[in-house]
Formats: C-alpha cells, structure tokens, sequence
C-alpha cells in the first residue's frame, strides 16, 4: 500500500505580529525551536518503529544489521538534503526571530561608526 505524501516541502512560517509568551523575544525563539526539535524526533521515532515492525514481520533482517549499515553516495547525499530541511525547520524559528533584531542592531553600530570615523 503507497500513501501519497501531502505537505512535503512545506516551509510555510506564520506572518505577522507574534506574541512573547516568554519573558523575551529569544526565550520564545528558543521554545520554537526545541518544540519543532521535539516535533522532527517524534515523527522520526514513529517512521523508524514502523519500518522496523514491517521488516521484523517480512523477516528481513534486525537491529544489528541496520548498525552495520554503510550508506552508499546516493544514500549519503539523501541524508544531507534530509539534515538541511531539519536544520532549516529546527533553527529555522530562532533565525526568523532573532536575525531581523540583530541585523537592525548591526546596522544601528554601523551607522554610528560611519559617522564617528567620518572626517
């Protein structure tokens, strides 16, 4: 049986004002992110238990085998693709709503260090 996978290349984020829940703006960035850590290990952990109960039942091979594994370069360039969505998906909250912040402030000390090293 082959389900389709919806939502795949999803990398929608919400627009607009956020609330701070927390005390600050990166104790709620911070929380976004752990939280979509959390998510990415849950959905891991649920795809990684099916796919060990369905080889167990085909009586493919067992655990010992996967820790035997060496990817192969096609495997290893799937894995990197797979890792910079993750990356992207976990930090991606800290990034959204910590860089606008730090870039203003970086181009607030560049303008006052323009004006001070001015002749």
């Amino acid at each position: 049986m082959t389900v389709e996978r919806k939502n795949r290349e999803r990398t929608a984020r919400s627009k607009g004002s956020q609330p701070v829940v927390f005390e600050n703006e990166t104790l709620d960035a911070l929380a976004s992110m752990v939280l979509s850590l959390m998510g990415e290990v849950v959905v891991l952990k649920d795809r990684l238990d099916a796919n060990e109960r369905l080889l167990a039942a085909a009586g493919l091979h067992g655990p010992a085998d996967v820790d035997a594994f060496a990817p192969d370069a096609e495997a290893k360039a799937r894995r990197s693709a797979n890792r910079e969505g993750i990356y992207d998906r976990v930090l991606g909250a800290g990034r959204d709503k910590l860089m606008p912040q730090a870039l203003a402030d970086q181009k607030d000390y560049e303008g006052v260090l323009d004006a001070v090293t001015r002749d």
